[in-house]
């Protein structure tokens, strides 16, 4: 018989206990969580370690899991289970454990502390538990990342991997990436992380694809959400997020939706923290030049089309339309700032992002006196604009309206705390910021990448709403 500590959801033990049961985790009460170490083991030489479980398991019977794990007993530490867990299973010993995180499972109730274990031992030596694990194996890098998402692979733990292995690798990915200027100002103990954490595409079939033609004939493709309430709710108004891709995004076809941001704000956790929003996904009709420069992405160009789609979207939906907001990265940032400067009446609430082609005082104050609010997002070390000489002499200007909010972190970091750094032909991971925007500006953890937005910008896109409907 098993005893397990029962923990709520910030990862304190509540005094509570739960005698495990065959296949009955998920009966553990809302709201609580037991303990479960994951342990990945990497040897010195640069192979790492695969089990496999007995097929007597009540879960992935008979898979390959890297590489030992289980639940904490009762009055044991994470990282006294994570130890335990990996002796008992492989006989291995050793005191390089180190911790690359905690998540959460709700199906099965879990909560879990993520162990990068690094041991020299002799590789012929390990030892299996009978009930637990019946073969082992060494693989290469390339074997382990060729073994996830195949049918021996335990899929939670696939979803959980990648953040071990861009740690883990992070200097190897960096060597094949161009120099990042900012790499001999990172702390000691700081990391680099080469990809976001949260998941891509994996909700894009809750946006629709549609094509609009404006008056001056061009035709724009364009991806919309609408949320669940809107046809049941007849007297609710619900904002709208209109959001503007950058320079190149559209080649990706559909996945451009995450490109722009868009996609995680569909997602059921983000919609309610909003209280429901509408979502419009206008494509800019982008194309490669001879050269293979893109062109045709945002500028006033657009301008007709853009705003008769808004309205045709808008009217499509009377009685149910709220605030507007619009939000831009890159090119997109810029088109956001385009039209505060340009079609106001348009737009309620902007949020530009790495964009430093702020208007002139008159535009942001006529803007601000309206009552509409500004975003301002930008990190310190974009590697596109100059942050000193471009944005640090307008912040005192955007500090002073009574609706801007300034967020210019000193690193553009992703979900796991790393310092994000992303190949895009150059390395560009502090100018995309939009991918903290995406995830909502807050860590994996579920702490706030800036203390003023203890409820990431869903929450802040909350409180404009309710202030701005009372």
């Amino acid at each position: 018989m098993e005893i397990w500590d029962l923990y709520d959801s910030e990862g304190n033990k509540t005094g509570e206990t739960w005698e495990r049961k065959f296949g009955k985790n998920n009966q553990i009460p809302e709201g609580r969580y037991h303990l479960v170490c994951d342990i990945l083991v990497k040897h010195d030489d640069g192979t790492f370690l695969l089990t496999k479980r007995s097929p007597a398991k009540d879960v992935y019977p008979g898979r390959w899991e890297a590489s030992a794990g289980g639940s904490a007993l009762s009055g044991e530490s994470p990282l006294e289970c994570a130890k335990r867990e990996l002796f008992e299973e492989t006989g291995i010993c050793t005191d390089r454990f180190f911790l690359m995180g905690t998540t959460r499972r709700e199906q099965s109730r879990s909560m879990f502390g993520m162990y990068v274990a690094e041991t020299d031992c002799d590789k012929d030596s390990v030892r299996l538990q009978e009930g637990e694990t019946v073969d082992y194996k060494w693989v290469t890098r390339e074997e382990l990342l060729a073994h996830i998402g195949t049918d021996d692979s335990i899929p939670t733990h696939d979803a959980r991997y990648r953040k071990y292995y861009d740690k883990i690798l992070a200097n190897e990915i960096l060597a094949s990436r161009p120099t990042a200027p900012w790499l001999k100002d990172m702390d000691p103990d700081d990391f680099v992380s080469p990809y976001p954490t949260y998941p891509c595409g994996t909700i894009l079939d809750r946006f629709k694809k549609c094509e609009y033609t404006g008056t001056d004939g061009t035709t724009l493709k364009y991806y919309f959400f609408e949320p669940a309430e809107a046809k049941t709710v007849p007297d609710k108004k619900f904002p709208l997020l209109v959001f503007f891709h950058g320079a190149g995004n559209s080649f990706v076809g559909d996945l451009c939706v995450n490109y722009t941001g868009a996609e995680r704000y569909a997602c059921d956790d983000y919609q309610a923290s909003m209280g429901g929003a509408y979502i419009l996904v206008p494509i800019a009709n982008e194309f490669r030049n001879e050269e293979g420069r893109t062109c045709g992405t945002w500028s006033p160009e657009y301008d007709t089309v853009v705003r008769e789609l808004l309205k045709s979207f808008i009217e499509q939906r009377s009685g149910h339309m709220g605030l507007r907001f619009f939000l831009g990265n890159s090119a997109g940032g810029r088109y956001v700032f385009h039209a505060l400067e340009c079609f106001p009446e348009d737009v309620d609430v902007i949020i530009p992002v790495g964009s430093c082609e702020i208007p002139e005082d008159k535009a942001l104050e006529e803007f601000d006196d309206a009552g509409k609010h500004l975003f301002f997002a930008m990190g310190k070390r974009d590697e596109i604009n100059d942050f000193n000489s471009e944005v640090v002499p307008r912040l005192s200007k955007l500090s002073s309206l009574k609706n801007c909010f300034i967020f210019t972190p000193e690193w553009v970091r992703n979900g796991d705390k790393g310092i994000a750094s992303i190949n895009g032909g150059i390395e560009m991971g502090q100018h995309c910021l939009m991918n903290g925007i995406q995830a909502n500006l807050m860590f994996d953890d579920g702490t706030p990448m800036d203390e003023r937005l203890p409820q990431g910008l869903t929450g802040w896109i909350a409180e404009v709403v309710n202030e701005k409907s009372h």
